[in-house]
């Protein structure tokens, strides 16, 4: 069974994609709901305009303007009677108004429901005469209605196309990004594959020359021995920078792998330089094995790593410890990589995985590459690392990766 591989940059190029979309979308629809809020308020505005010009016209001129509107009356009272009632609406004309002004003198303006409508009413004294202005609002308000649906319709229009605006152009936007990831990635492979071959030719000259050593003069010995050090760690960063190119690569597919196995192959291939360290290195895994999705070579990579930095940073006489279990139900494979060497500073416990960030103390590989590798690895595989310790009270360091379902 195997198990396709998500590439982190890939994920983090997507997340970004996607929340530039979003930002766009909201901001092409902000300003569509922003035009389509100006657009509705102002031809309501308008719409209002044209009642309050009505009624004007009408109680200046004394007679509806124009043709007989149906949503206009106007009601004139002279000598206590009242012209145009009699296709008026029932309740109108408002009588009360009338006298009001017509004893005041002051105009009114006000608004009242009936008929299952709002009416707008004006009363003006014009000499002996009253007039009386109503205006009946329904056909603004469905005027209104309509404007507003049909704005809303509009802007999820709008909100479509701006997604997909926003879409497209996230899209843009981030291919440069992902052709320069892209590129990157292979130029690091092909520079680190290109310079393997010339290294490994170096160190093996340089060691074909020390094998002449008695014969040679101390300084130029102790010269050769330095380069031959310095082309053996120049290799292992080659070696780490491409196994990290390969790591993102995006080909791979994960597959089970028996995490307790690679432990124990390592362990084995690692005692000629526990020996020589005068380390004891002590396994503690199931019988059964604790199988997790990965890809096996990477895996490796990562124990490697860990078991190098517990090296690296052991004291004579010291142990480290490794160990595999199942956590969470069984649905978590976690491993401890703990020795009781130099330690770690609690405050760089979050350093420590950047790439290219070295500590002041150990042994053996110290390029700042071996566990930024093994970070990239854990997060490639879905999993977490941690890292614990003190100066001088050693070192544990916690993977937890997800078990392979069955």
């Amino acid at each position: 069974m195997t198990y396709a591989r998500r590439d982190p940059d890939q994920r983090l190029l997507r997340r970004t994609r996607i929340v530039l979309a979003v930002n766009l979308t909201a901001a092409i629809s902000w300003v569509v709901l922003l035009v389509g809020g100006i657009a509705y308020v102002v031809t309501t505005q308008q719409q209002e305009g044209v009642a309050d010009r009505y009624l004007g016209l009408a109680m200046h001129k004394g007679t509806v303007p124009g043709i007989q509107y149906s949503c206009l009356w106007l009601f004139i009272v002279r000598n206590g009677e009242v012209e145009g009632a009699d296709q008026a609406p029932p309740g109108l004309p408002l009588r009360g108004s009338i006298l009001a002004v017509a004893t005041s003198g002051l105009p009114m303006e006000e608004s009242f429901s009936r008929n299952d409508t709002v009416y707008r009413v004006r009363t003006e004294r014009h000499g002996n005469v009253v007039r009386q202005a109503v205006f009946d609002d329904a056909y603004l308000r469905e005027n209104h209605w309509h404007l507003f649906g049909a704005l809303v319709i509009a802007g999820l229009v709008g909100m479509a196309g701006a997604a997909a605006a926003g879409t497209r152009l996230s899209r843009r936007a981030i291919a440069p990004l992902e052709e320069a990831l892209d590129r990157q990635r292979r130029f690091v492979a092909d520079a680190s594959h290109e310079l393997r071959a010339p290294l490994t030719r170096l160190h093996t000259r340089t060691q074909l020359l020390l094998r002449g050593a008695p014969t040679l003069p101390q300084p130029v010995v102790a010269e050769l021995r330095q380069l031959a050090r310095g082309s053996r760690e120049l290799s292992e960063v080659v070696d780490d920078l491409l196994a990290s190119a390969r790591l993102r690569s995006g080909r791979p597919e994960f597959e089970r792998v028996d995490l307790s196995a690679l432990a124990a192959d390592l362990i084995a291939a690692e005692a000629g330089r526990l020996g020589e360290h005068e380390l004891v290195a002590h396994l503690a895994v199931p019988e059964s094995g604790l199988v997790v999705a990965g890809i096996e070579a990477s895996l490796r990579r990562m124990l490697s790593a860990l078991v190098d930095n517990a090296i690296g940073h052991g004291r004579p006489g010291g142990k480290i410890a490794i160990g595999i279990t199942a956590v969470d139900g069984g649905r978590t494979v976690e491993l401890v990589v703990a020795d009781d060497g130099a330690g770690l500073d609690p405050a760089r416990r979050h350093t420590i995985f950047t790439r290219f960030v070295r500590g002041n103390t150990g042994r053996g590989q110290r390029h700042g590459i071996g566990l930024a590798l093994v970070r990239e690895v854990v997060e490639d595989h879905r999993g977490t690392i941690t890292a614990e310790g003190e100066p001088d009270n050693g070192a544990r360091f916690t993977v937890r990766l997800p078990a392979a379902r069955r």
